[in-house]
C-alpha cells in the first residue's frame, strides 16, 4: 500500500495515498456553531464545502502535550505556524477505485480533511509489516490507529481514518450527516 505521510508535532503520521484527494496550505474556515471543538469548520474549495477535522483535538491532546509536542524549535517566535491541509476523497470517489477500501476505511459519504503541522513523502509499505500500535504509544488513541510501521529510524503510525472521522457515539454516517447539516 502506497502511505501519504504527514507529521503532527513531532509524530509522522500516515494514511493510505488512495484515500487522499489533495494537499493544501491552510486557507481561512468558517467556524461551525455548535459543533464539537475537533471540528475546525468549514472550508470551500472550487465550490466544495470540506469539513476540517482538527487532529490535536480529536486525539484529546492537552495544552501541554501541543507545546511538548510542538516545541521543535523550528519556526521563529511570532511567525505563524504553518499548517496544511489534506482533503480526504469521499466514500463515492473511493468506491469508484475499490470497494473493499471504501466499505473498510472511507464511511464518510461528505468531503472532509484533517489539519496536519508538516508534510512528509509517500512510502509504500507492506500490509505484512503493519503492526498492531504499541500500548505506550503517546498522544494518539488506540481506535485512531490502524498500525505502526518502522520506516528508517522513525516509527510511522498509520491512522484509522474511518474512525477519526466517526464521532463520539456515532456512526461515521451520522458524522457526515453533521456536514451535510451544515450547509
Amino acid at each position: 500500500m502506497l502511505v501519504s505521510t504527514f507529521h503532527l508535532g513531532t509524530i509522522c503520521i500516515g494514511v493510505d495515498i488512495l484515500l487522499v484527494r489533495e494537499i493544501n496550505r491552510s486557507m481561512e474556515f468558517s467556524p461551525i456553531p455548535g459543533a464539537p471543538n475537533y471540528i475546525l469548520g468549514m472550508l470551500n474549495i472550487r465550490g466544495r464545502i470540506i469539513t476540517l477535522f482538527d487532529l490535536k483535538k480529536r486525539f484529546s491532546w492537552s495544552q501541554e502535550e501541543r507545546k511538548r509536542q510542538d516545541g521543535t524549535g523550528k519556526e521563529s517566535p511570532g511567525e505563524p505556524r504553518k499548517q496544511y491541509n489534506v482533503i480526504m476523497k469521499s466514500h463515492n470517489e473511493v468506491m469508484r477505485i475499490s470497494r473493499r477500501l471504501a466499505d473498510s476505511q472511507c464511511t464518510w459519504e461528505d468531503p472532509v480533511g484533517l489539519v496536519v503541522d508538516r508534510l512528509g513523502d509517500v512510502r509504500q509499505v507492506s500490509d505484512d509489516h503493519i503492526l498492531p500500535p504499541p500500548a505506550n504509544l503517546k498522544g494518539i488513541a488506540a481506535p485512531f490507529i490502524r498500525g505502526v510501521v518502522r520506516v528508517d529510524k522513525e516509527l510511522l503510525v498509520i491512522l484509522n481514518v474511518a474512525k477519526i472521522f466517526g464521532s463520539d457515539g456515532m456512526s461515521g454516517d451520522q458524522a457526515g450527516d453533521t456536514t451535510a447539516q451544515a450547509r
